[in-house]
C-alpha cells in the first residue's frame, strides 16, 4: 500500500498531488458527489455502463476544475477573487457631515 505525504514541514501549506490549501477539500467533495451521483444513477436502474460513463465524465470534469481552479488561484488566490467581487468597488459619501466634525474635541458639549 502506498504511502502519500500530506504535509511537507512546518509552516508549509498542506499539499496532496499537487493541490494545496481548500482545493483538496474540494477535491474530497466533487469525489463524494460524483460518488453520490453513481448511487443514485444505479439505483433509478439505469444501465451499468451508462450510469459508469456518466460517473466517469462528472469524475473527470470535477478532477480537471478542481485541479484547473489550482493552477490558477492557487493556495488563497480563489479567497481573495471571492473577497474582491464581495468588495464594493467605489465607496461614496453623500453627506459632508462626517468631514466637518473632524477637527472638533468629542468631548467638548458646546
Amino acid at each position: 500500500m502506498p504511502i502519500y505525504d500530506l504535509n511537507r514541514g512546518i509552516n508549509k501549506p498542506v499539499e496532496f498531488k499537487g493541490l494545496v490549501g481548500s482545493n483538496i477539500y474540494f477535491l474530497v467533495a466533487g469525489i463524494g458527489l460524483v460518488f453520490t451521483l453513481f448511487v443514485t444513477c444505479y439505483l433509478l436502474g439505469l444501465p451499468l455502463v451508462l450510469t459508469v460513463l456518466v460517473t466517469f465524465l462528472a469524475g473527470g470534469g470535477m478532477w480537471a476544475g478542481v485541479f484547473a481552479l489550482n493552477r490558477r488561484y492557487g493556495e488563497h488566490g480563489l479567497m481573495k477573487a471571492a473577497a474582491r467581487r464581495s468588495s464594493p468597488k467605489y465607496i461614496t459619501n453623500r453627506h459632508s457631515r462626517l468631514f466637518q466634525r473632524l477637527n472638533e474635541d468629542p468631548t467638548s458639549r458646546a
